[in-house]
């Protein structure tokens, strides 16, 4: 069986002790899910740090993917929240296998990703803000997901750690992360946001074209939580034709903040909290996942510093 070298380099999941253990149970974990679900399987994509997909068409020749994911907590209720969504706006969920990490969903087709769309900037960017809005109307009582709040006290509680390490490299630069994490504690603390079921990993990459007459985007990969709409906003904004390759980003960011803050019925200023607190959180991690690359990660804080201007506390 064919293993994608994405997922033992570096940076992919069969690189950690665990995750080799897990690359060298995959055969097995594959095998099972073909005769559970009488699979005839392709080779698999070859894309993604953290599972193995490939297509593959069932019995009656319904064209399908199957996906077999390294069992972490992110991807512990990506079941459950495609569940959820029934196939609207993500890609449809047919079966899965809690115990092996096994989901088969329906093959989108073409499956283009949004990251290959010619079209403008504003385009993809609405694409993503559809996409969203339709995800973010599933019911989520009772569903099990872990809550944003939570989650970014826990965040908030370990940035803090990460700064105080890396302050003598963070220099003039530490009063801006300090205000990132006061940031993002704010938004944990904050219980007057909406509460919608986020994606949670809403960037380009992850969406793809369904062309069955009529074409649309499905969101695949999520990383459910529950918690406020507007924290699903910093990849688009960062990711479509990064406002920092202008001479004036603000020019740029501001209006497309204000349009995708209307899209989803949240304030502008709350997106900038957001995009602020989640980029120096960003950085941070980046600085003691990857210390070497310590210089280009830190060059990152002048996108903190735009949103931080954007969300008026600069």
């Amino acid at each position: 069986m064919t293993i994608p070298p994405v997922l033992t380099q570096p940076g992919g999941a069969g690189s950690t002790q665990a995750g080799a253990a897990w690359v060298a149970a995959l055969p097995e974990l594959v095998t099972r899910a073909a005769q559970r679900w009488q699979l005839r399987l392709g080779d698999p994509f070859g894309v993604g740090t953290a599972s193995w997909t490939a297509p593959g068409t069932l019995p009656d020749g319904t064209p399908v993917v199957l996906k077999i994911g390294f069992p972490h907590d992110e991807a512990r209720y990506e079941a459950m929240a495609l569940a959820l969504w029934h196939g609207s706006a993500a890609v449809e969920l047919l079966a899965h296998d809690a115990d092996d990490w096994a989901l088969l969903m329906r093959r989108a087709h073409p499956g283009t990703p949004l990251l290959e769309d010619t079209g403008p900037p504003e385009h993809q960017i609405d694409a993503c803000l559809g996409v969203l809005a339709n995800l973010h109307l599933a019911p989520i009582a009772d569903v099990g997901v872990p809550v944003l709040r939570e989650v970014c006290a826990r965040w908030a509680l370990t940035a803090s750690q990460r700064a105080a390490r890396w302050a003598p490299a963070l220099g003039e630069r530490a009063g801006l992360v300090a205000l990132g994490i006061d940031a993002l504690r704010a938004r944990a603390a904050d219980d007057g946001a909406p509460t919608v079921l986020l994606h949670g990993d809403l960037n380009p990459g992850n969406l793809i074209l369904d062309d069955p007459g009529t074409p649309h985007w499905l969101a695949i990969d999520p990383k459910p939580m529950i918690g406020d709409p507007a924290y699903e906003l910093w990849p688009i904004l960062s990711q479509i034709d990064d406002p920092m390759r202008y001479p004036d980003p603000v020019a740029v960011a501001g209006p497309r903040m204000h349009r995708a803050a209307a899209a989803l019925g949240v304030p502008p200023e709350r997106v900038a909290q957001w995009a602020f607190a989640r980029t120096v959180e960003s950085v941070l991690w980046k600085l003691d996942t990857w210390p070497e690359q310590q210089g280009d990660t830190l060059a990152w804080l002048d996108e903190a510093h735009l949103w931080a201007l954007l969300a008026g506390m600069r």
